[in-house]
C-alpha cells in the first residue's frame, strides 16, 4: 500500500482520482458564475465552502457504499479528498478577497481565474502521466475552450 497522497495514474483509483478532482475544480467554477452578489459580504466564500464540503461528502458517500468491502468512512472521506481540494484555490481567493476588500465581483472574477488556474494544472498533470501527445493535447485545448465558453456565457448571462 502507498503511502503517498498523490494518486498514481496506474490503476482504477488512480485515474478515479484525477477525474473527480476535473469534474469538481469545473463544478466549482460553475458555482462561481452562477453565484449573484446578494449584499452578503461573505456570501461567496459560504456557497463555495458549503459547495466543497457538500461535493466532498456526496462523493465519499456514494464510495463508501459502493466499494463492495467494508473500508473504513476515514479512509474513504481520504480517498474522495481530491473532489474538495480542488476548491480550495477558489475559497482562499474568495477569503482573501474579503478580507483585503477587493469587491464582490472581483473577487468572483478572481475566484473564476483560480479554477481555471486549477483545472490547467489537473490537466497538464495528467497529461504528462498518461503520455503526451498532439492528438491529447489537441483534444484537451478543445474540450477546455468548450467548457470555458459555455462558464463564460453563464458568466455573463447570470
Amino acid at each position: 500500500m502507498t503511502t503517498s497522497v498523490e494518486p498514481s495514474f496506474r490503476g482504477a483509483r488512480g485515474r478515479a482520482a484525477y477525474t473527480s478532482a476535473i469534474y469538481g475544480v469545473v463544478s466549482i467554477a460553475a458555482v462561481v458564475v452562477t453565484w449573484q452578489a446578494d449584499g452578503n459580504d461573505w456570501h461567496l466564500v459560504e456557497v463555495i465552502a458549503g459547495y466543497v464540503v457538500t461535493l466532498w461528502m456526496m462523493h465519499s458517500y456514494a464510495a463508501w457504499v459502493t466499494t463492495g468491502h467494508f473500508r473504513s468512512w476515514y479512509h474513504v472521506v481520504w480517498d474522495e479528498f481530491p473532489v474538495a481540494a480542488v476548491g480550495l484555490p477558489a475559497l482562499a481567493v474568495a477569503v482573501l478577497g474579503q478580507l483585503l476588500g477587493w469587491g464582490q465581483a472581483a473577487t468572483a472574477d478572481l475566484a473564476l481565474l483560480a479554477c481555471a488556474i486549477t483545472l490547467l494544472g489537473l490537466q497538464n498533470k495528467v497529461v504528462r502521466g498518461v503520455g503526451v501527445s498532439s492528438h491529447r493535447i489537441v483534444m484537451t485545448v478543445v474540450f477546455d475552450m468548450v467548457v470555458a465558453g459555455i462558464i463564460l456565457t453563464l458568466h455573463v448571462i447570470v
